[in-house]
């Protein structure tokens, strides 16, 4: 919680599983962000099922836990990512699966969180701050 003192405009994503027992550690943990006035924004639920190649989905740890802890803790669950291997190995090898492996399930889904993260949740960025003005730098330098 001191990332909420130190960034007083901090926002949170508390990310669950579908599990009974992680839903309650991530009510927990969006209690005390909002104890330290950090806003939470949204619920990920990690982990959500596994789909096998042939499409079949399978809920290995359970189902429904994202969406019960929305609403319990009053936020929209914004993303439920599949568990799939190549999400740790690209993570462990620098290689992000929505870079290497877009057209994934795991791939699909964290580029359709980012977006929404983007282009929903996060508040319009005002050009007269200094941190505007050094993203504004950044976008024309870029190709």
């Amino acid at each position: 919680m001191g990332l909420a003192r130190m960034l007083p405009q901090a926002e949170m994503l508390v990310i669950t599983t579908p599990a009974r027992n992680a839903q309650k550690v991530a009510t927990r943990v969006a209690d005390m962000a909002r104890r330290s006035y950090m806003k939470v924004i949204g619920v990920v639920e990690n982990m959500s099922e596994f789909v096998a190649p042939d499409g079949s989905r399978h809920a290995v740890f359970g189902e429904g836990g994202g969406e019960a802890l929305a609403a319990e803790i009053g936020v929209p669950l914004v993303a439920r990512i599949p568990l799939e291997p190549a999400v740790s190995t690209g993570g462990d090898a620098g290689s992000p699966v929505a870079l290497s492996t877009p057209d994934s399930p795991a791939g699909r889904a964290f580029t359709d969180l980012a977006a929404c993260v983007v282009d929903e949740l996060l508040p319009p960025i005002e050009m007269a701050g200094c941190t505007a003005r050094i993203l504004d730098l950044v976008g024309q330098s870029e190709p």
